[in-house]
C-alpha cells in the first residue's frame, strides 16, 4: 500500500512541476487585476450615487425651509 501511495505522490509531483503549470501565477495575477478593476468601478459608482443623494438631500432641505405656497 505504501508503494502505491509513494508512486501516486511521485506522479502528482511530476505533473505539478510540469512546465505547462508555470502559468498558474499569471492566472492569479489576472484575477487580482480583475478584482482591482471591479473595486475601482464599484467605488466610482458608489461616489456618483453618493453625490446624487447629497444633491437631492440639499435641495430637499432648501425647499423644506421655504414658506408654504412659494416655489423652490
Amino acid at each position: 500500500m505504501t508503494a502505491f501511495v509513494r508512486r501516486v505522490h511521485t506522479r502528482l509531483l511530476a505533473r505539478w512541476r510540469h512546465p505547462r503549470y508555470s502559468d498558474i501565477g499569471a492566472s492569479v495575477l489576472e484575477w487580482a487585476l480583475i478584482a482591482a478593476v471591479v473595486v475601482v468601478a464599484a467605488s466610482i459608482i458608489g461616489a456618483v450615487i453618493f453625490n446624487v443623494v447629497q444633491d437631492k438631500s440639499s435641495e430637499l432641505e432648501r425647499c423644506a425651509n421655504v414658506p408654504a405656497g412659494s416655489t423652490c
